[in-house]
């Protein structure tokens, strides 16, 4: 990424030179450091922080929202399938969010899939990586200590490091899921 005429990224370096006590900054200025260098216009930084201030009050961002803090176009069908979560109440708004802002399933909106894990609880993929059934029975028997024989991979599993995975598997009569490095018995 350039940042020569980066305005976001400028005013993140003066922010980091000249603040003395970092508990004292404003929400903008955290903005800033966290994710001001992406912005090269003020215009686009501010429209940034507009988004993150919006989901912060539980609001949904638009479309168009969703694909300026994706930084890619027609991002529709992860946008519709996302929303339809929102409304089921499944994912809140920041969570949706967040699928844009770190851009998890971006090239597959059908890897966006949930189970239940407890009354009124959720737990949403945002991993896009297949890997084949065989590999994931070895990485689930290897974290959790399960008999290789007894686990059957349900669906398609997901692995995209150590600590985001998602991967629903039967074993000894229990339905169990492997999410962000927390393993979940599923509700049926």
């Amino acid at each position: 990424m350039d940042m020569s005429n980066n305005f976001g990224m400028m005013l993140h370096d003066k922010i980091r030179t000249e603040a003395k006590d970092f508990s004292t900054l404003s929400d903008f200025d955290r903005f800033v450091l966290d994710r001001g260098y992406y912005y090269k216009t003020e215009a686009e930084l501010n429209a940034a922080y507009a988004r993150a201030k919006k989901t912060g009050r539980g609001e949904l961002v638009t479309k168009a929202e969703f694909d300026a803090e994706m930084r890619r176009d027609h991002a529709d069908r992860l946008y519709d399938v996302l929303a339809e979560l929102v409304a089921k109440g499944i994912l809140t708004p920041g969570e949706l969010f967040a699928y844009a802002r770190y851009g998890w399933c971006a090239n597959a909106p059908e890897s966006v899939i949930y189970y239940q894990t407890g009354a009124g609880k959720y737990a949403v993929n945002n991993c896009d990586t297949q890997i084949p059934e065989a590999e994931a029975i070895v990485k689930v028997c290897r974290e959790w200590g399960f008999e290789a024989s007894r686990v059957k991979i349900i669906g398609t599993p997901y692995y995209d490091s150590t600590d985001w995975q998602f991967i629903r598997f039967d074993c000894a009569a229990m339905t169990w899921l492997w999410a962000n490095e927390t393993l979940y018995m599923v509700y049926k």
